[in-house]
């Protein structure tokens, strides 16, 4: 008889099953209560500066790295080996076997010597020849650290090799039940641990080849940036059980060669779990820490450890191995990764990542800024963790025809040069603040949901004041990240793009990963007109995803008025890939190979018929097609100073006019636009009565 295993009742997961322990096996976090509330998590200092439980995968950069092919064999670093502890040093006459080389009155006791009870000679500068347990011959040291040493054994009864760790003696005391919770440890990115010994006391761990995490030559950004999401991939596991690692760092994350049927792949291990310790049962300050990788000893994190631990030492540790790759921060990504690491590191602990899921969705998210370039070109368009969709593209007037009131108001000179509005505008900050995505619902601070939504009412409304105080409603603390996101819409509704630009920096500081706030600062740049600032910003948005049109659109924008009119239509046909954008974005290429303004240099032929042979593929109405073949010929006149075609065009948009008083102002703009007629000179009449030079021809009407 069989009976089928439970299931995982959380509503971002319900596909795993439920282990012994009450773990799932696809998130790896306990089930939720019958009453479906969260378990209440282990104590941490300060609030958390965003969503701590966010989407089932912030895992997602693994997937855009990659595989790497591991060299053929990692070198083993050469550790200086300690001598045998003094607990292990014995005579080595099997008939004596007494104690030697012991300390006393506080002095070290000797690692060569005689043996006083029987005279044999014995030497313990070097470790090997001696058994720990009974069981696991010691053969040399791996390393020593604040809780003793490492040594590689050979394990007599599996007849393998192991690595015996010394524990502190904090550990040793802690109860059965977390010695188990250690050795029932199941993951990819954790050395597996085998068992427990007594003596010692010692954890018994697999023996993984390798060399620390460290960058090698030829190893892209993105490749050690991967290697961290598996490290938090591990402290995830670990601090889903309850447990702390307490000693992050490059020497505890062993990368090595790992074989698969696709070849031998490049993969990492957490090792050393001599440190670890419980969060609820564990009481009292950080005893022993590597002091480079550890938050200050100021840091509320000594007294009361939380995973926070655990990250701030992985951010150290990242900070470390790619310390090589963030010279140029203008590279992608680059600046992104500065930002995260800063996060993580942090001097004050609530402006840190509050969970491993936290920390990785931020770090994929700079890992897909990473491979969007080249030479992995990968672009991926991933709905937000943290914002909705956006709804309007936000083009500026660039993804339709011109109106037709610009050509009612137009006013030409004699030489048939037109005077009209500009042919698109950035788009106005009300409406900026009206459409930029809305956040989604906050579950680390669920009382705040309904007075952020009505915040966001009042915004659609352009009521800033109104905004305001929901926003203070809200009671969020100042250092928040959804803080600083209203405070940069409400001052973009009340007219202010500097003092938006200060808020949404901020909040992209809290949010590396993030493209919106990206987007965010783009518009406040392009609204105070500094072109070059907001090309980076879109820049960087829109090669990382096209799918996010009003980057797409912004780009195009400021291309163009930086006078580089190919690269604007690269950008606006990139975008016409994009379905939801596909129509603006073929109208935008189209007017943006004929646009005319004056700080502009005039489009060329080349131009004129290439927007031209587009028209008949536009998903639009009469008047746009009409509206758009003016723009076209007027982009021709300046060429051809052709004024009978461009007088045609202008004719063609009266049948489209809403009114009466722009119908006739087209008239007469068409009529104005008409060449000069040359009248012939009176001649003599020949015999049929009728003068050499011809009739003069008629009047003109519609």
């Amino acid at each position: 008889m069989t009976t089928s295993r439970q299931l995982c009742n959380r509503p971002d997961c319900g596909r795993g099953t439920i282990d012994e322990q009450g773990f799932c096996d696809r998130c790896d976090r306990l089930t939720l209560p019958q009453d479906g509330t969260a378990p209440d998590p282990p104590a941490r200092t300060g609030a958390s500066a965003g969503v701590a439980q966010v989407r089932p995968d912030p895992w997602y950069g693994l997937g855009l790295v990659d595989p790497v092919q591991a060299p053929e064999a990692l070198q083993v670093p050469d550790v200086p080996s300690e001598p045998v502890a003094e607990q292990h040093r014995f005579c080595p006459n099997p008939v004596c076997g007494q104690p030697v080389g012991r300390g006393h009155d506080g002095e070290p006791g000797r690692t060569s010597g005689f043996c006083p009870q029987c005279g044999t000679g014995f030497d313990f500068t070097q470790p090997g020849g001696f058994t720990i347990a009974d069981r696991y011959e010691v053969r040399r040291t791996l390393g020593s650290g604040a809780y003793g040493a490492a040594y590689l054994a050979h394990d007599r009864n599996l007849a393998t090799d192991v690595v015996l760790k010394a524990l502190h003696k904090s550990v040793a005391k802690t109860a059965l039940h977390e010695r188990d919770i250690l050795v029932e440890l199941r993951h990819d990115s954790i050395v597996r641990i085998l068992g427990y010994e007594d003596e010692g006391p010692h954890l018994v761990l697999e023996y993984v080849p390798g060399e620390p995490l460290a960058a090698r030559p030829g190893d892209r950004l993105e490749t050690l940036l991967a290697h961290g999401v598996r490290v938090l991939q591990a402290l995830d596991y670990l601090h889903a059980r309850g447990l702390l690692h307490c000693d992050v760092k490059p020497l505890n994350i062993i990368r090595f060669r790992e074989e698969n049927p696709a070849g031998a792949l490049d993969r990492v291990r957490l090792i050393d779990f001599g440190a670890v310790r419980s969060q609820t049962k564990d009481t009292g300050p950080v005893v022993a820490f590597t002091r480079a990788y550890a938050p200050p000893e100021s840091d509320p994190e000594h007294l009361r450890p939380t995973p926070g631990f655990d990250l701030y030492g992985l951010g150290m540790t990242l900070r470390e191995i790619c310390r090589s790759y963030g010279t140029d921060r203008s590279a992608p990504g680059v600046d992104s990764l500065h930002l995260l690491l800063e996060r993580a590191t942090h001097p004050e602990p609530w402006r840190r990542f509050g969970s491993a899921r936290q920390f990785a969705e931020q770090l994929s998210g700079v890992v897909r800024q990473v491979v969007a370039a080249p030479p992995t070109c990968r672009q991926v368009t991933r709905l937000s963790a943290l914002f909705g969709p956006a709804p309007e593209p936000l083009h500026g007037g660039l993804g339709t025809a011109r109106p037709l009131a610009h050509w009612a108001a137009a006013r030409p000179d004699r030489d048939a040069l037109l005077e009209m509005a500009p042919p698109f505008r950035t788009p106005d900050p009300g409406d900026v603040a009206a459409t930029l995505p809305a956040p989604l619902s906050d579950p680390d601070d669920p009382g705040a949901g309904g007075a952020l939504t009505e915040s966001r009412l009042a915004l659609r409304r352009k009521d800033a004041k109104g905004a305001a105080e929901r926003l203070a409603a809200a009671g969020l603390p100042d250092w928040h990240w959804l803080t600083g996101w209203y405070c940069g819409l409400i001052a973009l509704a009340d007219g202010h793009p500097q003092r938006a630009a200060v808020a949404f920096t901020e909040v992209r500081r809290a949010l590396p990963g993030e493209l919106i706030p990206g987007l965010a600062l783009g518009l406040c740049a392009e609204l105070r007109g500094d072109g070059t600032a907001a090309r980076s910003h879109y820049g960087t948005v829109f090669d990382t995803s096209p799918a996010l049109g009003a980057a797409g659109f912004g780009l195009a924008r400021v291309l163009l008025l930086a006078g580089e009119r190919a690269k604007a239509v690269e950008v606006a046909e990139k975008l016409a890939k994009e379905f939801r954008y596909e129509r603006e974005a073929r109208v935008a290429a189209v007017r943006l190979r004929v646009m005319v303004r004056p700080d502009l240099s005039p489009p060329t032929e080349d131009d004129v018929d290439r927007a031209r042979a587009a028209l008949p593929g536009l998903d639009v109405t009469d008047a746009a097609v009409a509206a758009l073949r003016a723009e076209i010929q007027y982009a021709e006149f300046l060429r051809t100073r052709d004024r009978l075609k461009l007088s045609d065009a202008v004719r063609a948009l009266g049948p489209h006019a809403p009114t009466e008083r722009e119908y006739v102002a087209l008239v007469d703009l068409a009529n104005k636009l008409r060449p000069a007629l040359s009248w012939g000179w009176w001649g003599k009449r020949d015999r049929s009565g009728h003068t050499r030079s011809g009739a003069a021809p008629g009047p003109l009407s519609l």
